[in-house]
């Protein structure tokens, strides 16, 4: 039911890479107040327009704003509306990811937004007196800079101006990259692409050529011995 070429995942991940809790943004901002030292520019986002956020050697700060609906209304973006939670449950998790120390991955597919950020400010208000909807406005800055010091204590991936995940194996000694891939005990979309891609964002690229059989997204739990297509590196 996606209406864009962008999807927008908020994540926190286990010690391995793997999901501990996250989602997809229901319903996209249509744009990004992007703020770095003194700049302030706007990025948009809305339909199927290419994204890029280059990064300097201060942390970067996104704004946006959107809505959680208690009912799925025109201009979804989640494949599987099953998926969409309830206004409150979005606003409960925002709330502790807020409160909490764990850095959140933000996740823009088909652009090179995918990186660590903070949550700077966190506000709500009823929209447009229509009960149980929420309008939201989210400011998050980003875990590290193009000197190569991330939020997590570790090295950031934050180079030649893009803005890129934090890499935690050596990308170098990958293993070969089969056509398929059995799945085994205990097997994530998250650790699997970590496994051969070094960057748990091509659970995404998993999932698009497995969509038949991940009813659930990139979250959807896996069987042993599925046999899953694999995209080339």
């Amino acid at each position: 039911m996606s209406t864009s070429h962008n999807q927008i995942w908020m994540s926190i991940e286990n010690e391995d890479g793997s999901i501990k809790e996250g989602f997809q943004l229901p319903y996209n901002p249509e744009s990004f107040k992007v703020v770095e030292g003194t700049n302030e520019r706007t990025v948009n986002i809305a339909g199927a327009g290419a994204v890029t956020i280059k990064s300097g050697k201060s942390p970067i700060t996104l704004t946006f704003s959107s809505y959680f609906s208690p009912i799925a209304e025109s201009g979804i973006e989640l494949d599987n509306v099953n998926d969409m939670k309830t206004p409150n449950e979005y606003d409960v998790i925002i709330r502790r990811w807020k409160n909490g120390s764990t850095p959140i991955h933000l996740l823009i597919t088909n652009t090179n937004v995918n990186a660590y950020f903070s949550i700077s400010t966190y506000t709500t208000e009823e929209a447009g007196g229509e009960i149980g909807k929420i309008q939201y406005t989210l400011s998050m800055k980003q875990y590290g800079t193009a000197d190569g010091i991330d939020g997590t204590g570790g090295k950031s991936a934050v180079s030649s101006g893009v803005l890129v995940r934090r890499i935690d194996i050596d990308v170098h000694n990958l293993p070969s990259v089969p056509d398929t891939y059995i799945v085994q005990k205990k097997d994530t979309l998250q650790s699997i692409a970590k496994y051969f891609y070094g960057d748990i964002s091509m659970a995404y690229e998993i999932y698009k050529l497995n969509t038949a059989k991940l009813k659930k997204g990139v979250n959807t739990k896996l069987k042993k011995k599925w046999v899953l297509f694999l995209p080339r590196p």
